[in-house]
C-alpha cells in the first residue's frame, strides 16, 4: 500500500511539474501581462484600446509594426493561447450582446480553452484599463486574430 501511495505521489509530482513547465510564459508575454497589471484602473496614453497594446509591447521590448502587426499570428484552434497574447477584433459580435467593431485587447488570464479574461481600455466609453471575460464559443460574427509578442 505504501509503495502504491509513493508511486502515485511521484507520478502526480512529475505530471504537475511537466504541466508547469509546459505552461511557462515566454518572457515577452510575462512583461506584457506585468504592464497590464501595473496599468489596471489607469488610462494608458490617450485611453484608446490600441494604446494599451502599444505601450505593453514597448514595455516588454517586443518587436512589432504599427498599426496592427502585433507579432506572430497564433491560431486558437491549433495553438495554445497564452496570457500576454494580443487580440485584434474586427466587426465582432457575440451571442451575449457584446460587440467589438474594431478593438484591441490583451489576454490577461487564460480561464480555460476558448475562455479568457482580457485587459483592454476604451470599451463602453471607459478610457481606463479594465478586464472582461471573453468566450470564443459565443462568436457569431466577425474575426478575432491572436498575436504572440516577438
Amino acid at each position: 500500500m505504501k509503495s502504491t501511495i509513493l508511486f502515485l505521489t511521484l507520478l502526480f509530482s512529475l505530471s504537475f511539474n511537466s504541466f508547469v513547465a509546459q505552461t511557462e510564459l515566454p518572457a515577452l508575454n510575462k512583461k506584457t501581462v506585468e504592464f497590464c497589471t501595473k496599468s489596471m484602473g489607469k488610462k494608458v496614453d490617450r485611453g484608446e484600446c490600441w494604446d494599451l497594446a502599444k505601450f505593453a509591447l514597448d514595455y516588454a521590448g517586443a518587436t512589432w509594426e504599427a498599426p496592427f502587426d502585433f507579432g506572430k499570428i497564433v491560431n486558437p484552434k491549433k495553438d495554445t493561447i497564452l496570457e500576454g497574447d494580443i487580440i485584434q477584433f474586427e466587426k465582432v459580435k457575440l451571442s451575449n450582446g457584446t460587440s467589438f467593431p474594431h478593438h484591441t485587447a490583451i489576454v490577461y488570464k487564460v480561464l480555460s480553452s476558448g475562455k479568457y479574461l482580457i485587459a483592454h481600455q476604451n470599451f463602453n466609453n471607459a478610457k481606463k484599463v479594465s478586464t472582461l471575460e471573453l468566450d470564443l464559443s459565443l462568436l457569431t460574427k466577425g474575426s478575432i486574430t491572436f498575436f504572440r509578442p516577438k
